[in-house]
């Protein structure tokens, strides 16, 4: 088996002790939805037979106010890459005949949505975009498209991340990929590289389109992402072909089981432009 095709990953949360950083022989598993929608991405991971201390160190309650950060990366042999980052929302232990599983559901920039708020008035000239970013501390600038200033004062009252509704155009997608914000055009997305999605890549069923939405199922490939474009190549749908705009993506993995594929949807954009 070449090494394209041997499972690799890598989980890193870090607990009041420290890091901890899981990875194989380990098993983990788990699924991912990642989507420019603006609902926020979710991961939940199951983790079997971690030590006791580090089992207790990932317990949390969804009503505690701690930042847990966690990052996954998944790939092949030699090579992954991040394909989540967020914090955990809800941690828990359980036993499963003689496993003991720690299930962690996260949310990408779910404790700025739950903990800041603003209260400010804006003069004119100022862009609110650039004043939310600012009271979401765990959350850093991503790729955000040309913003209009006001042009006349503003007060912005309420939860930080549900003002961004209130601020975004209606022809733009706002999202939290990795804990950076990313606000883009419909016609607008993040990168310049376009990877080639074929049976010899990675094609696992053949696509299909409703409603001018693609949807296909590739072996993981995390450079394949939400806000940017893929150039699908199908032998049985070749009507289908073309250049797309990724949407959403579901990750599900197990690195002992049969899942380790991603879920992808969009929409044909043939003439697009990179922020």
């Amino acid at each position: 088996m070449t090494k394209r095709f041997i499972r690799d990953y890598k989980l890193v949360v870090r607990a009041s002790g420290g890091d901890v950083t899981i990875v194989p022989p380990m098993r983990i598993s788990f699924s991912v939805i990642k989507s420019i929608a603006g609902a926020l991405n979710r991961l939940t991971v199951k983790i079997y037979n971690l030590k006791e201390s580090n089992r207790l160190a990932l317990v949390k309650d969804a009503e505690d106010v701690k930042y847990i950060p966690i990052s996954l990366y998944i790939g092949y042999k030699g090579k992954y890459e991040l394909a989540y980052k967020g914090s955990v929302h809800k941690g828990n232990n359980a036993r499963s005949g003689v496993d003991v599983t720690t299930t962690l559901e996260c949310l990408d920039g779910g404790f700025a949505y739950l903990n800041y708020f603003t209260s400010t008035t804006l003069r004119e000239g100022v862009s609110p975009v650039g004043k939310l970013l600012l009271d979401m501390y765990t959350i850093t600038k991503g790729k955000i498209t040309t913003q209009q200033s006001l042009t006349r004062p503003r007060v912005l009252v309420g939860n930080t991340v549900k003002l961004l509704n209130d601020v975004v155009a209606e022809y733009e997608d706002w999202y939290i990929e990795d804990e950076q914000l990313y606000i883009i055009k419909k016609d607008e997305v993040t990168s310049h590289y376009i990877p080639v999605i074929k049976a010899s890549t990675g094609l696992i069923n053949t696509p299909s389109r409703e409603a001018k939405r693609i949807s296909f199922k590739i072996l993981i490939d995390p450079t394949v992402k939400v806000g940017r474009l893929v150039k699908l190549e199908s032998s049985v749908q070749p009507h289908l072909n073309g250049i797309y705009k990724i949407e959403t993506i579901t990750y599900s993995g197990d690195n002992y089981g049969s899942d380790w594929s991603q879920t992808c949807s969009g929409f044909l954009n043939s003439d697009y432009k990179v922020i």
